[in-house]
């Protein structure tokens, strides 16, 4: 924490700060710094450039100064204070979302710094994630991964993989859900972007449906979003909840917890069923 009062001091001139680890979430090497006038959140390792533009487009808390620190980069953030959005707030602002979740996926600027490092290619993402996935499943000896249903199901994903109907890769944030979103008086931002990538963009907006709305009003997010809602894109919103159900469960027994809920989940988007562990009602 030395390494955080001395960049604070730096860069504030202020030398009262409380700083002490955030309390919610898996946060890594992250700090809140309080002093008598201003509260902020400091982060390091993050793609610096990434959550400055994240930061001018309104779509997650301003960064009021960055730099490296003994060859790291980090960023102080606004710190910023509000709710979790519920199933009951999606279901009334599916078109606020869309216009919303847009900023991020069409910004042009966003998407050209992370096109530096990242590939543009569709049919190349789906392969890195399935290989990325492979790797980590055959180094895990977790029973409940290794049964005859899961190796089947998992053969399952990387089939359909090669049917889906290819789009666009656009900024997205891989791990959305309301825990990582905030509804500040009545304005939305999303935290912990630490892995912003490009990706498809029903990436992070399948995951939202698939875990907080109704089937029946995906259509709703769809129109506002300005795309058709068809059948490729249905494919693409189940495919990455299974996909991603998947990468939380095998997350879960490398940190040894129990990955039952998310292999259940996993299994249920694989066969286009209802998600077993829904809020929506």
């Amino acid at each position: 924490m030395d390494n955080v009062k001395q960049i604070l001091f730096e860069k504030f001139q202020r030398a009262d700060w409380i700083v002490s680890h955030p309390t919610d979430g898996q946060h890594k090497a992250s700090y809140i710094a309080q002093s008598k006038e201003l509260q902020v959140f400091i982060k390091f390792n993050v793609p610096i450039e990434a959550l400055h533009r994240l930061g001018e487009i309104e779509v997650a808390p301003h960064i009021l100064t960055s730099g490296i620190c003994d060859d790291t980069p980090y960023v102080v953030q606004e710190c910023i204070t509000g709710t979790y959005p519920d199933w009951q707030w999606f279901a009334t602002h599916l078109p606020l979302l869309a216009s919303f979740i847009k900023r991020h996926h069409f910004d042009d600027q966003l998407t050209f710094l992370l096109s530096k490092t990242m590939t543009t290619k569709y049919d190349d993402h789906l392969a890195l994630n399935i290989a990325t996935l492979e790797t980590q499943f055959r180094s895990l000896h977790e029973n409940a991964l290794h049964t005859p249903e899961i190796a089947t199901a998992f053969d399952e994903l990387k089939n359909q993989a090669q049917y889906l109907h290819s789009a666009k890769l656009v900024p997205v944030h891989p791990d959305l859900n309301t825990k990582n979103m905030l509804l500040v008086n009545t304005h939305l931002r999303i935290v912990d972007w630490d892995n912003v990538q490009l990706s498809d963009p029903v990436r992070d907006v399948g995951l939202l449906l698939w875990w907080y709305v109704a089937p029946q009003q995906w259509p709703i997010f769809f129109q506002a979003y300005d795309l058709p809602f068809d059948e490729y894109v249905v494919e693409r919103i189940y495919w990455w909840a299974e996909r991603t159900s998947f990468a939380v469960a095998l997350w879960h027994v490398e940190h040894e917890y129990d990955c039952t809920a998310f292999l259940q989940d996993f299994v249920a988007a694989l066969n286009k069923g209802s998600n077993p562990h829904a809020v929506f009602q």
